[in-house]
């Protein structure tokens, strides 16, 4: 009897160890990447937050003369303050390798940034004592990148004594020179075609700088036929509207044409097609 009992309760601890072991098992792959329940256990990580996105844009304004932006964080992760209070370079390097895969992937042209054009503000990122995130700035004239689509991608090339988080380890820029009309507009208006009558435009229009003082947007509700149009604004703020995309004319002729700088608000008046007119009378206000 006494040795059924002796049998049973090793059983009984068997299953106990099982159970305990599965817990901590499962406790332990809730744990998130680099932490540990001890502090000061586990590794030390660096990532770049914007890895997690696609596609990054850095704007600046399109004037002549070199200007700076922020273009890419750098954040440690560490298991304590102590080794907070360490430092460590990372090293970066520009990958161009990641111009193309995003090309191949969206079908689009953008081509890496010439390094001629541009100067970042460190490759070696140190982080000192108390420091946990760095930032890397770019500077370029923009003047020099007007009518392309150029990118920056970075990549963490070495990190130390540090690991790299996974999947956050590189990141894509593209740098784009914004004149002051270049932004998103709220458009309305009437589209009047000559069979199929009135319809209304309301719609979200992206203006994007093309120079200086010249913008291309959606021509009335066309974008997606690939009709669009360059708006330049005049030193006396009208504006001179030509066809651009599949757009095969455009007569504006019909009212004046001007941006308004108070309101920040386009009033267009437009036609295209000469045999059989497609008027639109739109109004784009800066959101």
């Amino acid at each position: 009897m006494n040795i059924l009992i002796l049998e049973a309760m090793k059983k009984y601890i068997n299953i106990f160890n099982v159970l305990v072991m599965g817990s901590l098992l499962s406790l332990t792959s809730c744990i998130e990447e680099g932490k540990d329940l001890i502090a000061g256990k586990g590794s030390n990580f660096v990532r770049i937050p914007a890895a997690g996105t696609e596609l990054n844009n850095v704007g600046l304004e399109l004037s002549a003369g070199d200007k700076t932006a922020d273009l890419v964080e750098i954040i440690r992760d560490v298991t304590s303050n102590a080794e907070l209070q360490s430092t460590v370079t990372v090293k970066l390097k520009v990958d161009d390798a990641l111009i193309t895969k995003y090309n191949t992937a969206h079908g689009t042209t953008i081509k890496p940034l010439p390094t001629s054009f541009y100067k970042l503000s460190a490759t070696d990122v140190t982080f000192n004592a108390g420091e946990f995130s760095k930032i890397v700035q770019l500077t370029i004239d923009p003047t020099k990148i007007v009518g392309a689509d150029y990118a920056v991608g970075l990549t963490v090339d070495n990190a130390g004594a540090y690991k790299i988080r996974s999947g956050l380890g590189s990141a894509l820029f593209k740098i784009i020179a914004k004149n002051q009309w270049d932004g998103r507009y709220k458009a309305a208006g009437v589209f009047s075609h000559p069979t199929a009558g009135d319809r209304a435009i309301d719609r979200v229009k992206d203006l994007v700088s093309v120079n200086a003082n010249t913008v291309i947007a959606e021509l009335g509700d066309l974008g997606g036929s690939g009709y669009y149009m360059l708006l330049t604004i005049n030193t006396d703020n009208s504006v001179t509207i030509k066809p651009s995309g599949a757009t095969p004319n455009v007569d504006q002729s019909y009212s004046r044409n001007y941006y308004d700088p108070a309101t920040k608000r386009f009033y267009l008046n437009y036609s295209y097609n000469v045999n059989a007119p497609r008027i639109v009378k739109e109004t784009l206000t800066r959101q």
